[in-house]
């Protein structure tokens, strides 16, 4: 195989006060048809390198040295003219979240228009079908006319993935294209990524921070750490033999196993019960129709989970899981059912009554920097739940459990000056979770806490919160898509599928025994490192 892409020597620097070289000494090569992947945590550069390939750096980030030879032309000496001619017939990218990436005033197919502009416009029609099919979308007349925020997850990646095969480019560049889907739906997109590149013989640069993955997609592994290239290795002696301790680090943190300590469930009562949970949302009505069609969200469902319990609700995007968290919150109306916790039923409680007892069930959101307030200093940001639920302390009191909030997360207590932009996301994550510890609640809902996190902050996000859980006796609904993940963590699993729970049992018995065919299409979908 020839040689398409070579970087030699790639530095970049960030212009500021005190300029800091970001990108050191980067070098690494790409065959034609060879699928590589860039492995690394969050800040490691992986995104600057792809970035500084197809020339879409921010105006304060600065090239200083290094050479990136394209079939066989120097990327960094092209005009700009020249650059858009590449990057609209030989080089795509596939951004990581797609719903930032699609215009959401435009329907799909004026979006994909664009990618047909010196195409004849009678053809353009049949060639975006054409398009649309081979990336798995079999109904593409129909989703042609619709908007981005009538899409899933999968379909907007599948989208983005049709923009950017339209030229059939010689390279394509997947910046975490499977970070936030479900397991079943990367499959897909994974699968969809290699007969592509067969069929196209095409090149992937893929940028990921889950080694399984990586392991299924790839033919070699470049690991990045601190702007800097640790290891370069073909994919199967990375994975029996990585040469770098960080390497060997990645690999350890990708496998998370449950530190267990010994509990005594002394209590032995139920801290929350949903009994028939039915939650119904009104469809627009069809023309000349009498009856008022509704979708199911979550369609008689009931759980329970005693004092010191993890018990995970797993299932794809669009299942449920996030509206029954919701419904618990009181954050989305419900249609039929109760919901009791620590045996009150709170869907009969007075609202002032109500607002009071919040403090005994709290949310960590999936995304920490959507769900902290970017304006306030995380001191304030923690203050606010006491001022609201624990208005009977004092001063002292508020200021000494902030303290002890932000300490028992792992954080330094001059944190609390701080705003959330100045952390990272591991440690915005763990601000997120002294918001809500600050008030002791006895049930946590965690709603995809860690799908974002890099593995090694993954684990010790995961880590903290086993940890509470045995300091403090909390019990947890902890929803996730990730059946493997939740397997090392939950005492008990339910397996939700269009609205309904479809299995649920302890976690040994749904992932070793499991007879419904949902539940093993999830464990066949989950990404093993080979």
């Amino acid at each position: 195989m020839t040689e398409l892409l070579k970087i030699n020597n790639l530095c970049l620097s960030i212009s500021s006060d005190n300029e800091s070289e970001i990108l050191k000494n980067i070098n690494f090569s790409l065959k034609e048809s060879e699928i590589l992947s860039l492995i690394g945590e969050s800040g490691s550069g992986k995104s600057l390198t792809a970035l500084s390939i197809i020339r879409l750096l921010e105006n304060n980030c600065r090239v200083t040295s290094g050479d990136i030879i394209f079939n066989k032309k120097n990327l960094l000496s092209l005009e700009e003219r020249s650059m858009r001619i590449i990057r609209r017939n030989d080089i795509s990218m596939i951004f990581q979240e797609p719903m930032r990436s699609l215009n959401p005033v435009m329907s799909i197919a004026d979006q994909l228009e664009e990618s047909y502009k010196n195409e004849n416009k009678k053809d353009i029609k049949n060639k975006i079908v054409e398009n649309l099919i081979s990336v798995g979308i079999n109904d593409a007349e129909r989703v042609m006319s619709l908007f981005p925020h009538q899409l899933s997850g999968g379909m907007k990646q599948r989208i983005m993935i049709a923009m950017a095969i339209a030229c059939k480019p010689k390279l394509l560049i997947a910046d975490e294209p499977t970070t936030s889907l479900d397991v079943t739906i990367q499959k897909q997109v994974l699968d969809l990524l290699l007969k592509l590149k067969d069929d196209l013989n095409m090149s992937i640069l893929f940028i990921t921070h889950d080694l399984a993955v990586a392991s299924q997609i790839s033919d070699r592994i470049v690991v990045m750490k601190s702007g800097e290239i640790v290891e370069d290795n073909y994919s199967m002696d990375f994975f029996k033999n990585p040469k770098s301790s960080y390497s060997k680090t990645l690999l350890e943190s990708s496998s998370y196993t449950k530190r267990n300590a010994s509990r005594e469930n002394k209590e032995n009562q139920n801290v929350l019960e949903v009994n028939n949970l039915k939650v119904y949302f009104k469809e627009k009505k069809p023309f000349l129709s009498k009856e008022q069609p509704y979708k199911k969200a979550v369609d008689d469902v009931s759980i329970s989970i005693e004092s010191g319990v993890t018990h995970a609700i797993v299932g794809e995007s669009g299942s449920g899981k996030t509206t029954v968290a919701k419904s618990i919150m009181g954050l989305t109306s419900i249609t039929e059912g109760n919901i009791k916790i620590l045996n009150q039923d709170i869907l009969k409680m007075k609202n002032n009554y109500r607002s009071n007892f919040r403090r005994n069930y709290q949310m960590i959101f999936q995304d920490p920097f959507s769900s902290l307030n970017p304006r306030m200093r995380v001191g304030s940001i923690i203050k606010e739940g006491l001022s609201f639920l624990k208005p009977e302390l004092n001063n002292d009191e508020v200021n000494s459990s902030i303290i002890n909030a932000i300490k028992s997360v792992g954080l330094n207590e001059n944190s609390i000056y701080k705003y959330p932009h100045q952390f990272s996301g591991g440690q915005r994550q763990r601000i997120a979770i002294a918001r809500v510890l600050v008030l002791d609640p006895k049930l946590l809902i965690c709603d995809e806490p860690t799908s974002s996190l890099d593995v090694t902050v993954q684990k010790q996000v995961l880590d903290l919160l086993i940890d509470i859980q045995n300091r403090r006796h909390i019990s947890y609904l902890f929803i996730s898509h990730d059946i493997n993940l939740v397997s090392s963590i939950a005492d008990k699993i339910s397996v939700m599928y269009q609205g309904k729970i479809v299995e649920s049992g302890k976690t040994s018995d749904i992932i070793e025994n499991t007879s419904n065919d949902y539940t093993k299409k999830l464990l066949s979908s989950v990404p093993q490192i080979i």
